[in-house]
């Protein structure tokens, strides 16, 4: 019974690699995008995704199909709980970055010079997904130390897109009061950005939920 369901949870995990491999993939092609305002990039970005919400509901069905199966308890058991909320946080995540990439696109075709913004968008954006990528990695892991590493440099990264929103913020306000008739286009890509921030949200609350299946406690404290 033991191999079987050490069969099934490697399943599992092969599952989840290759649902993060597609968000890495995809975040990739949108940070080229923003650097190079390169419209095609940002449509490499969310064909990426196109298959997100079926590899999360056989994901899902797989999990329950363990549960059902194996009854896990303790360690096994808040694993498993870890896994099935961090493929909802998955989703949510490559949801966010599908609107992003589509906003893009139509900020880069709009008559705003987005070059303007361009520097601290870059820095914005990179720090964003440089926090998704170590979510993604902890998915990985197997120790605590590891664990408790990536959630560190995941909340570094996304401590860094509060502060590099709150100037992109400023400029883009200040623009705005000298240019009035452009405020709803500014205020588009101010919502625009905040999106990044969603991610980087989204990438903390990944490698919480891994800290939780590798150390334990209440899962309150990690979702």
């Amino acid at each position: 019974m033991l191999d079987r369901y050490e069969e099934q949870l490697q399943e599992l995990k092969v599952q989840l690699h290759d649902l993060g491999a597609d968000i890495k993939d995809a975040v990739a092609s949108a940070e080229i995008g923003v650097q190079s305002l390169d419209i095609s990039k940002f449509n490499d970005a969310r064909d990426s995704l196109k298959n997100v919400e079926q590899s999360a509901n056989d994901i899902d069905q797989n999990i329950l199909k363990i549960l059902a199966l194996f009854e896990p308890e303790a360690v096994e058991l808040r694993e498993i709980v870890a896994y099935l909320k961090i493929t909802s946080e998955l989703v949510r995540l490559s949801d966010n970055v599908k609107s992003f990439s589509k906003r893009m696109k139509n900020h880069i075709t709009s008559e705003i010079d987005f070059t303007t913004l361009q520097e601290y968008s870059n820095h914005l954006a990179k720090s964003a997904f440089k926090a998704i990528t170590c979510s993604i990695e902890s998915l990985e892991v197997d120790s605590k130390d590891a664990a408790n590493d990536l959630y560190r440099k995941t909340c570094v990264e996304e401590s860094k897109t509060d502060d590099l929103y709150s100037i992109l913020e400023k400029n883009i306000m200040a623009d705005l009061c000298k240019d009035i008739e452009k405020s709803a286009e500014s205020i588009e890509i101010l919502s625009t950005m905040r999106k990044l921030e969603r991610m980087a949200d989204r990438a903390v609350n990944i490698t919480k939920l891994m800290l939780f299946a590798r150390v334990g406690g209440e899962i309150k404290h990690f979702g």
